[in-house]
């Protein structure tokens, strides 16, 4: 083989492993967990003047490490979280003055929840705090968002009990409540793309505080109560459960809502939906904006408290028509308190109009408070049974009990 080329091929390969070396660079900006304070829930308060009060629910590895799960006031072993709280005059502000009562640096990759107090809620500038959740580059877009019925620092404090809770710790147990999907599901993106859509409205969950067992005020366990209505970022009201149900029926976000009926005075009967989906179609016609909501629901009985013969198909009729009733007043309930009541659109209409109707919208799109109070919502629903359970004759009545008609 030719010398030069020899000495050029060595002289490559030398080259090519000494370039390589640069990328190797090893954890140069690693964290060792045993320097690290990693936070798992926070909450947001208004405090005195312009300030706010942050506060952390943060893990304690040494609780995790040994074992000892379960928290205080009974739980028989040491709480696996303490909180750490400090008032700055923003997120930033606080969280700076924050690190200076911990030991270890603090980090925000692992905090799922964040809770809004109401009060702060309701000053108005939440997208201010929102900012760093967003900006920074540790907090995670897709953290769940709450606004609390009361000061939310106080939900972080709740420790759970052998008899209140299974879960080790409060922000845990929100976590997987919301993602039973019992109530409208928000994150700090969702948030965000809300108050910069077309309707500037947007809706999170409210929670509140209520006794594990019922009567009982000894344990008090965190539940999804409710919704808060944000116009802007400024929260303008408040709706319960069962209102924000019909809500998500128009948002297409119902998924597990049981659903109970009377086909027959006195009697009940529940279905459990199987698949559910809503369409808004907008139309503008001489002038007036209007909305068809067009929903299907089909569902499975899960529960015949009556003496119907669910497998008639007269008496399927009746439960379906049953159904129907019971979906309309759910979404004509939320559209009196939210749409009338509030003047404010979480329900997707200023984007459908948007989608269908560009023009218009763009000459329009300033006075939507105006319009939105004009357009006449319109509800097409179409519900089908189609699986009647795995029995077919109601418990404990004889044949010739059972209604067939």
């Amino acid at each position: 083989m030719n010398p030069i080329l020899v000495r050029f091929t060595k002289t490559f390969t030398l080259l090519f492993f000494l370039g390589a070396c640069f990328l190797l660079s090893a954890c140069w900006d690693r964290r060792e967990v045993n320097d690290t304070a990693l936070v798992l829930s926070a909450s947001i308060d208004k405090a005195k003047g312009k300030n706010i009060e942050l506060t952390t629910q943060i893990l304690i590895p040494r609780a995790v490490s040994s074992g000892q799960q379960g928290g205080g006031g009974g739980g028989g072993g040491s709480p696996e979280v303490t909180t750490r709280s400090a008032i700055g005059e923003n997120m930033t502000d606080a969280a700076s003055k924050l690190q200076l009562k911990l030991s270890r640096k603090i980090f925000w990759g692992h905090c799922a929840t964040y809770i809004i107090g109401k009060n702060l809620a309701k000053a108005g500038g939440i997208h201010k705090q929102i900012d760093f959740l967003l900006r920074h580059p540790e907090p995670r877009e897709r953290a769940y968002l709450y606004v609390s019925d009361g000061k939310a620092e106080e939900f972080l404090k709740i420790m759970p009990t052998k008899t209140a809770y299974i879960e080790p710790y409060e922000g845990e147990a929100l976590r997987k409540l919301t993602e039973m999907r019992i109530g409208t599901i928000v994150t700090v993106k969702d948030f965000e793309q809300m108050l910069t859509g077309d309707a500037e409205a947007a809706i999170l969950p409210l929670i509140g505080k209520v006794p594990s067992i019922a009567g009982q005020k000894e344990d008090m366990i965190t539940s999804i109560t409710g919704s808060a209505i944000f116009k802007k970022d400024k929260m303008v009201g408040q709706i319960a459960t069962d209102v924000t149900r019909g809500l998500m029926w128009l948002r297409n976000e119902i998924e597990v809502t049981s659903v109970t009926v009377s086909p027959k005075k006195g009697d009940t009967l529940t279905l459990d939906p199987i698949r559910e989906k809503t369409k808004l179609l907008p139309t503008i016609k001489n002038g007036k904006w209007n909305i068809l909501a067009k929903i299907t629901s089909e569902g499975t009985i899960v529960q015949n408290g009556s003496n119907l013969d669910i497998m008639n198909p007269n008496i399927t009729k009746r439960i379906e028509k049953a159904l129907e009733k019971d979906i309309k007043q759910r979404i004509n309930l939320s559209l009196t308190q939210v749409k009338k009541g509030m003047n404010v659109d979480v329900f997707g209409f200023a984007d459908a109009f948007h989608r269908k109707y560009p023009k218009e919208w763009k000459k329009e799109k300033d006075h939507w408070d105006e319009i939105l109070t004009q357009v006449d919502v319109k509800i097409d629903i179409k519900t089908k049974v189609l699986r009647p359970g795995l029995t077919t004759t109601p418990a404990g009545l004889k044949e010739e009990e059972v209604e067939k008609k």
